[in-house]
């Protein structure tokens, strides 16, 4: 197999295998003055930012249960936790039940903007009935999507979260000599595991071009 690439400066070039390590794009929720927050006390991933709000009044932004099984989470980091639906979709029975026996109070209104420090630290949540959360850091469940197209151009299988399926041996996907690393296969998004991916495909296309130039 050769693969044909076109580069958006009309430049072409011509391979015979390809690793896409084109990660994800996370889906931000559309709240007024999330962008000097983002990245700083508003977050999407409590295993990679939780840790450094440990113990501080913490809110997460989710619809369902969904949002309610983020919520339940965050008491890892907090015991001062609330969550915050956005007139979103309802959380089940069983999960307000367990919300509260965690203490963990459900504000389902909408939220007019986020306030926060001109460094990025969130203070203040403020809701539609003109009521205001005072938190110091809000995390987010509204997911994630493919940053480039190139999978489905190239027919790979994807998962029912939508990452691409890859040999955990090789990273090889569903179409042969095309590799995948990182989090566009939605397994595990950390960058330690996305640097191993790497190194695995790097070894494997190695490998592979050397049995088909008969070198091994």
């Amino acid at each position: 197999n050769e693969f044909s690439i076109t580069c958006a400066d009309g430049s072409t070039a011509t391979a015979r295998k390809i690793l896409l390590a084109t990660g994800l794009k996370d889906l931000v929720p559309e709240l007024e003055g999330v962008e000097t927050l983002y990245g700083r006390s508003v977050h999407h991933c409590p295993y990679c930012d939780g840790f450094e709000h440990r113990d501080q009044p913490l809110a997460v932004y989710g619809a369902g249960d969904k949002g309610a099984g983020l919520a339940l989470m965050m008491k890892l980091w907090s015991c001062d936790v609330v969550l915050c639906t956005d007139s979103q979709e309802e959380v089940s029975p069983s999960m307000q039940e367990r919300l509260q026996e965690r203490g963990i109070a459900v504000h389902t209104e909408k939220i007019v903007k986020l306030e926060g420090t001109e460094d990025g630290h969130l203070h203040t949540i403020h809701l539609q009935s003109g009521k205001s959360l005072a938190r110091s850091a809000l995390f987010f469940t509204t997911g994630c999507a493919q940053r480039s197209d190139l999978s489905d151009s190239l027919g790979c299988m994807r998962d029912e979260k939508g990452g691409i399926i890859a040999s955990h041996r090789t990273e090889e996907s569903s179409v042969t000599g095309v590799y995948v690393a990182g989090d566009a296969s939605r397994d595990v998004l950390l960058v330690a595991a996305a640097i191993a991916e790497g190194a695995k495909a790097g070894v494997a296309i190695n490998r592979a071009l050397m049995t088909e130039d008969g070198l091994c």
